[in-house]
């Protein structure tokens, strides 16, 4: 039997008496299909064990998401690095702690890539600007849940700003965007794969409730670069600028934001007006439903996750306390009972999950407190529900699922039933490394099969 230790030998001695002018010891064949390997019976299970690089679930899976970018928008050294920083804090790994590390490294790279932008390292500062990006970006998630919640606008203009002289070096140069929004305007990037020529496929990235312009790539941005199409982002109403500097929260009338968007993008000679897509990603997911029952020239969308009600995300306590009386009733024992006995995860998920949808709930969020109005949001966050709406629907459409989906399980199923016409649905697994909401991990097997059903969906 040729053992690896003697394939290795045998290679050695082949390669030596290469150089002396004979023929190999054997021939070195090259199979026209790669084999596969064996394994012992049950060797080959997958997908059994879980991965944590902390033992607190929401700084775990946020943190799961820098490192799953690896190579797009972070570094695996630069994420483990923070974290070792984090978890060696004094009291251990907390809001802060992470915080603080993000920012640091963060900090570190803005340095570095200036150093590189002056020596006109151009390569080396666009990558350092982006991970930079990427890092205040994790501090920007954490930043309410500090000793400094109102440097909530501070932290994301840093994100931005390291985005923005990124996005000034990209070859191409990702271009902005300004999309009318009434009377606002909404911020966005138009990004062209490097080589592309002439009209293009072209994919709308809608993030969620807390990820940010940085976070599209491996969402599927980088994805759909690599395969030619033109790729387009933006920040909605209680998303990114629109949010943390205008102080837009999230409408429930999507289709008024999606409609501007294409405006803009139908607008451009490199883009083919028959193949537009838009994927949302997260709370985007349902946000980009609300609006292709109403905005019907897109040749297919991708609801990541499938989503159909926005309220049945929040836990069951919750909703009850909603609706167990008039305004006066419901806020006091939110008040009384709620907040008291909450313990600091479920405080600061508050505060993150509550901010979003009304001015007031920002400021207070802000201010180091809880949202006061239980019942206003409740309300609001309620009109997020699809409901029949979804019978509107004419877009082709992909709805996405994932095992062990946390925020809304069971939804995506009920999206692609509900759904008319013909759909198609994914799940991502625990054996692909794909699991939990939105595939944290498994960036890039989630780009190659979104990407390669919505090439098949427009006709790439």
């Amino acid at each position: 039997m040729l053992t690896r230790r003697s394939f290795l030998g045998a290679t050695a001695l082949g390669a030596g008496t290469v150089l002396a002018g004979a023929r190999p010891a054997f021939p070195l064949a090259v199979p026209d299909i790669p084999p596969e390997l064996s394994l012992p019976a049950g060797a080959d299970t997958l997908g059994q064990g879980t991965f944590a690089l902390f033992a607190q679930s929401d700084l775990n899976f946020q943190t799961l998401i820098a490192l799953g970018g690896a190579g797009i928008n972070s570094q695996v050294g630069e994420v483990t690095t923070a974290v070792a920083q984090a978890q060696s804090a004094p009291g251990g790994a907390s809001y802060q702690s992470l915080f603080d590390a993000m920012v640091a490294m963060g900090d570190r790279l803005l340095k570095a890539a200036q150093g590189a932008a002056k020596a006109k390292q151009a390569v080396t500062a666009r990558d350092r600007y982006l991970r930079a990006a990427q890092y205040y970006n994790q501090a920007l998630f954490w930043v309410l849940g500090t000793s400094t919640p109102d440097r909530e606008e501070e932290v994301y203009l840093a994100m931005d700003g390291a985005f923005r002289e990124s996005a000034k070096r990209q070859a191409p140069a990702w271009e902005p965007l300004s999309i009318p929004y009434g009377k606002h305007e909404l911020s966005g990037w138009f990004l062209r794969a490097p080589g592309a020529r002439g009209k293009r496929p072209t994919l709308i990235m809608n993030n969620g409730s807390d990820g940010q312009n940085v976070d599209m790539l491996p969402q599927g941005g980088a994805a759909a670069l690599a395969r030619g199409w033109n790729v387009v982002l933006f920040e909605g109403p209680g998303q990114g600028r629109a949010l943390f500097v205008d102080k837009l929260p999230f409408t429930p009338d999507w289709a008024g934001v999606i409609t501007p968007v294409v405006d803009v993008v139908l607008k451009r000679n490199d883009v083919d007006a028959k193949r537009v897509a838009l994927i949302g990603v997260s709370f985007g997911g349902s946000l980009v439903m609300r609006a292709v029952a109403e905005e019907h020239r897109l040749a297919a969308v991708v609801s990541d996750p499938g989503s159909v009600d926005e309220y049945a995300a929040f836990p069951d306590a919750l909703r009850s306390v909603a609706e167990s009386g008039d305004q006066q009733t419901v806020n006091a024992a939110w008040a009384n009972v709620i907040i008291p006995g909450a313990d600091p995860m479920q405080i600061f998920q508050l505060k993150k999950r509550l901010e979003i949808f009304a001015t007031d709930a920002l400021a207070q969020a802000r201010a180091g407190q809880v949202p006061s109005d239980w019942y206003g949001l409740s309300h609001r966050i309620q009109e997020f529900t699809l409901g029949d709406l979804v019978e509107k629907v004419r877009t082709p459409t992909i709805v996405v699922d994932y095992e062990l989906e946390a925020f809304y399980p069971g939804q995506a199923m009920q999206l692609y039933d509900a759904l008319p016409g013909k759909n198609d649905y994914v799940q991502f697994t625990t054996v692909e490394g794909a699991q939990y909401h939105d595939a944290p991990m498994g960036s890039q097997w989630h780009g190659e099969v979104v990407m390669d059903k919505l090439g098949a969906l427009v006709g790439t």
